[in-house]
């Protein structure tokens, strides 16, 4: 089972005033060169939020110095201080990433000749084990139903959304309002995986359900930034993030007695359900966006056995 990492607090924020000028003079020209490779908002607030950690870990341990002046050992002993504190796999790894696309970003303006983070090896990735739950009919049925009964409608929103566009959960997290043409029941220009733009699909009950959000959030003065999910953290440039529909997910997952449901159960059961329904494989597969029928019959759909069983029965074979 994967140990949550502990988070490490530094109260970067409060202290930036008092680390060197120079560090923070790069960073500013590090977010800089971030947002016009144009990396997601969340991927360069991460960053940001690592450099600062680490930035008081220079301040409070070695004097304060440049990064330019660090070597190797100096960047050994930061990552040894945050597994100590509890850090995991993941997280160590994430942050060796960090600081060697700094060091990356510092070479490529020459203002050093090599990057200290160049030999240091990361720690083998503990890769949790993921459940792969396809809901059956029955359990999307009673799903509707303790959606209902929890008078949220956000959340029964993000579920039937979900299992109707089958969208990879970064594509749900990043909708925005203005990309939903309720006439035709499609959300357009959504970004998907290998940087693809596309359209998807959802159903009349979706529908439904998204007129009745924006009529509460109307009536209740809420400004959710454009974006179709919202919680107090949404900013104009930040959409939710998929944290949060994982636990929406778990949530739901604990509605319907099915522990090890995750947002990417969605997008499986969709698919299968569609199948079992009747629709064909291709159909199914321009749904899902992908480029071939093989990805979406060996990993997305899951056979029913009970149907192609009593088919077989009744062809007496």
């Amino acid at each position: 089972m994967l140990t949550k990492s502990q988070r490490i607090i530094t109260n970067s924020d409060s202290k930036m005033h008092l680390i060197n000028p120079e560090n923070v003079q790069l960073l500013e020209r590090f977010k800089i060169d971030m947002a016009i490779r144009e990396l997601a908002p969340l991927t360069q607030e991460r960053y940001v939020q690592d450099l600062k950690g680490w930035f008081v870990f220079i301040l409070e341990h070695q004097k304060n110095r440049s990064v330019i002046d660090l070597i190797d050992d100096d960047i050994t002993e930061y990552l040894f201080w945050c597994k100590s504190f509890g850090n995991n796999a993941n997280r160590m790894k994430l942050r060796i990433s960090v600081v060697s696309a700094f060091y990356k970003f510092l070479r490529k303006k020459k203002l050093l000749t090599g990057n200290p983070t160049e030999f240091i090896e990361p720690p083998k990735r503990v890769i949790p084990i993921t459940v792969q739950t396809y809901l059956t009919s029955e359990q999307v049925a009673l799903m509707r139903e303790k959606l209902v009964e929890c008078h949220n409608t956000q959340l029964r929103l993000y579920a039937t959304l979900s299992l109707s566009t089958m969208a990879r959960v970064s594509a749900i997290a990043s909708l925005k309002w203005n990309q939903i043409d309720m006439n035709d029941c499609v959300i357009t220009g959504v970004p998907e995986k290998e940087g693809k733009i596309v359209d998807i699909y959802f159903n009349d009950e979706v529908k439904q359900l998204l007129l009745t959000l924006k009529s509460e959030r109307s009536e209740q003065g809420i400004d959710d930034k454009g974006w179709l999910w919202y919680t107090g953290k949404c900013t104009e440039e930040r959409h939710v993030c998929k944290n949060t529909l994982w636990e929406w997910c778990k949530k739901i997952g604990k509605m319907i007695g099915v522990e090890s449901l995750h947002p990417h159960d969605f997008r499986h059961s969709g698919a299968t359900l569609l199948r079992n329904a009747g629709m064909t494989l291709e159909d199914i597969s321009i749904l899902l966006n992908h480029e071939s029928t093989d990805t979406t019959q060996k990993f997305y759909v899951k056979s029913d056995k009970a149907r192609i069983n009593d088919i077989k029965s009744r062809l007496n074979y």
